[in-house]
């Protein structure tokens, strides 16, 4: 019994030092790992090493954020080697969209968003209303009452004080295409007032238990003819007329006329 004592002392000798040694290592572990999880996290927090003069480069150029700088960790469950979608959003609406590089540049991009604006035709629109001739007529009837015989009167004024051949016959091709459009404006003119008088005469007649008269473009055309030839006898200008349609047709006949043969004596 003597003899086992001391071993049994120095086995417990041995545990105590084997457990001593294992808490040391233990605790010396958790100190390690402690200080090596502070140091990452400080230099996380204090970001990455940049010059100064880089910073503030890149704070004048508006490219560094206001915010503190913060270190996005990557998710477990998103594999190493991809990378994630970014969210480009602009920091200031006055600052143009950052885009990844990464994708081409299209062709045919917007820049800026413009409203878009269709152009609307008055003539086939609903908006504008129904087109009316005599309305139309009515409106812009002060072209051919004043605007026309003051031009006319004008050019008459200037041909009179020019002497320049080019400019005598440039003003005289303007002033027949003045007299042109009144004439043509006054034989529509009567010609309109001749039929709303032929209407009122059929609607006098219809409402007389007559039955209603719808005039033919031949028959509408014979009218005009003699409405113009009673006009023309009254104003005088009927020989005048009727021998510049002589000479039309005599150029006409003139066609036909075998021409002269050439034979030698």
């Amino acid at each position: 019994m003597r003899v086992s004592e001391p071993v049994e002392d120095y086995t417990s000798s041995e545990a105590a030092s084997d457990s001593g040694q294992e808490n040391s290592s233990a605790e010396g572990g958790r100190v390690g790992s402690e200080a090596y999880t502070s140091s990452s996290d400080s230099e996380a927090l204090q970001g990455p090493q940049i010059p100064f003069e880089q910073l503030l480069q890149q704070k004048q150029e508006g490219r560094l954020s206001s915010k503190p700088y913060t270190v996005h960790k990557q998710s477990s469950t998103q594999p190493i080697g991809k990378v994630g979608k970014s969210d480009f959003k602009r920091q200031n609406k006055n600052r143009p969209i950052e885009q990844s590089s990464k994708r081409p540049v299209p062709r045919h991009r917007q820049v800026l968003e413009v409203s878009n604006s269709k152009s609307r035709d008055p003539r086939f629109e609903n908006l504008s209303g129904k087109f009316s001739t005599d309305q139309f007529r009515k409106q812009y009837a002060f072209v051919y009452d004043e605007a026309l015989p003051e031009e006319k009167k004008d050019l008459k004024r200037q041909l009179q004080g020019t002497k320049d051949p080019d400019s005598r016959q440039q003003l005289q091709t303007q002033l027949a295409r003045v007299e042109q459009q009144i004439k043509e404006e006054q034989t529509r003119r009567q010609q309109q007032d001749q039929l709303k008088s032929h209407k009122a005469e059929e609607v006098a007649a219809v409402k007389q238990g007559k039955q209603p008269y719808f005039m033919k473009r031949s028959e509408t055309k014979r009218q005009q003819l003699i409405a113009r030839y009673k006009h023309l006898k009254a104003t005088g200008g009927l020989e005048k007329v009727v021998q510049k349609r002589r000479r039309k047709n005599a150029m006409k006949d003139h066609r036909y006329v075998p021409a002269s043969r050439h034979t030698k004596p």
